[in-house]
């Protein structure tokens, strides 16, 4: 443990080991079959919005783009593991939890008074962890170059 701890987390299995060599093989392929669970709800929203009709290439060709994009946006984010879970955690989970609750309590509810503080309070509570996670994770990939942001965080 410590230094010589891999962030994947079947890099730290014995290397000698029969379930070092099998266990990333059945990774990789559970996550090979569950692309398209994942996939088909964002890829039916957005055939809507960009394709607007039934042709099935143009569909094919959408779902090929973003199939694509999503391979993009995993080999920019590859060497730093950790950091790039962090930032999708930052920017799903943080809203999911503290930004998304507040919204959809204001909208119900329509408090008033004490409570309206309250809610604020957690909204901008929500949102500047948001900002921080956001910031924090993309100055440990090394996206971020300035001295003051690194400084701050």
């Amino acid at each position: 443990y410590g230094a010589q701890t891999q962030p994947v987390i079947t890099l730290n299995l014995p290397p000698e080991s029969p379930v070092s060599h099998f266990l990333p093989l059945a990774f990789a392929l559970a996550s090979l079959f569950n692309v398209p669970l994942f996939l088909l709800p964002a890829a039916l929203q957005l055939e809507v919005y960009f394709t607007g009709a039934v042709d099935v290439w143009k569909i094919n060709a959408m779902r090929a783009i973003l199939i694509c994009g999503c391979a993009v946006i995993s080999l920019i984010g590859k060497d730093s593991i950790d950091a790039f879970i962090a930032l999708i955690g930052s920017f799903c989970c943080v809203p999911l939890a503290f930004i998304f609750p507040v919204l959809c309590h204001f909208k119900l509810c329509q408090p008033e008074g004490k409570k309206v503080l309250l809610n604020v309070a957690v909204l901008l509570l929500g949102l500047a962890l948001f900002v921080y996670t956001s910031l924090s994770s993309l100055n440990q990939m090394g996206f971020l170059r300035n001295e003051r942001i690194s400084e701050f965080i």
